[in-house]
């Protein structure tokens, strides 16, 4: 007897005759089939025909245990061996079908963007909710192209004055190598570079300030910083627009050391500076620039300190 698709079928569905179940079983039972049978369409559904077949399963197992002790049971074996191996085939077939449709389904991927500001420079952006970042120079920024349904979170090294778009559902969270500030939506400073102090300034709204070694956390208001370093966290009252007038073009020192201004002042004019006079970089500075040259800055901090300077090319020298 032929063993076709109609066969099979019918064998699947319980349908076949005394003969034809045989031929079928004897078939399966015949190790592995040489022909190829793909699936077609049936009336019954996988799991309607794995049904049938426990069921059929079932049945022979019963008629194993009512037959006669002198029966043995490897004669019947066959027939439950078949049935269990056609279950087999179907499921794996089922969850080929359902794996087939899954791969077919994109996967979706969250893609990040990097940013590094040189030194020199100052970049402007707006992330995918509306937010608006000034990065200042020498920062690094990392944020996803599209936030996730949960939160907002970016990944900062430098500085950075964040304007956050409003979002109760999702708080916006800046993570940096210490800290993390958690806000709804608002304004704030936040200064995270290396070997320094987290420095946390508030101009708008509500800021929560966290260290992952430290127990405080705070809850900042307007004009109010909190300064993070060596596990400890300080609080104070500031007068906010000193510390994001750097986002106007202004630089302004306020009774800071020369040790204090000699890296803010390579990072904004992309210059190296050299001391010669170590004496000199306890002496401290106050003042406004807006918009000015290096030259001019230096000429105005000569003035108040007495301190000489030099600049040839990229390189400038202090010394008195």
């Amino acid at each position: 007897m032929k063993i076709d698709h109609q066969l099979l079928e019918k064998y699947w569905s319980g349908q076949c005759t005394l003969v034809e179940k045989q031929a079928v079983e004897a078939w399966m039972a015949d190790d592995i089939p040489e022909d190829e049978f793909a699936l077609r369409k049936s009336k019954y559904t996988p799991e309607e025909k794995k049904d049938i077949l426990w069921q059929n399963i079932r049945h022979h197992a019963e008629m194993t245990d009512a037959a006669p002790k002198q029966k043995s049971i490897w004669k019947s074996w066959p027939k439950v061996g078949a049935a269990a191996c056609l279950l087999c085939i179907l499921s794996w077939a089922t969850i080929y079908i359902r794996s087939d449709k899954m791969a077919k389904k994109p996967i979706e991927t969250t893609r990040f963007v990097h940013i590094e500001v040189p030194f020199g420079k100052k970049q402007k952006l707006t992330l995918s909710d509306g937010t608006a970042i000034s990065l200042n120079s020498g920062t690094k920024l990392r944020y996803p192209e599209h936030f996730a349904a949960a939160k907002r979170e970016v990944v900062l090294d430098g500085e950075a004055f964040f304007e956050v778009s409003k979002d109760p559902k999702r708080p916006f969270i800046v993570q940096t190598k210490n800290t993390s500030t958690r806000v709804l939506g608002t304004r704030f400073n936040l200064l995270s570079r290396s070997g320094e102090a987290d420095i946390l300034t508030v101009e708008e709204g509500r800021v929560q300030f966290t260290a992952m070694d430290c127990i405080d956390t705070l809850l900042l208001k307007a004009n109010m910083q909190s300064t993070y370093q060596a596990g400890k966290m300080k609080l104070i009252t500031v007068n906010s627009e000193l510390f994001n007038a750097w986002t106007k073009g202004e630089l302004i020192f306020d009774n800071k050391t020369i040790k204090q201004v000699i890296p803010e002042l390579e990072r904004w004019y992309n210059v190296k500076i050299r001391c010669e006079n170590t004496a000199i970089l306890n002496d401290q500075v106050k003042g406004k620039f807006k918009q000015a040259s290096l030259a001019s800055v230096l000429h105005d901090i000569g003035f108040a300190t007495s301190i000489k300077y030099t600049i040839k090319d990229k390189e400038v020298s202090l010394y008195r």
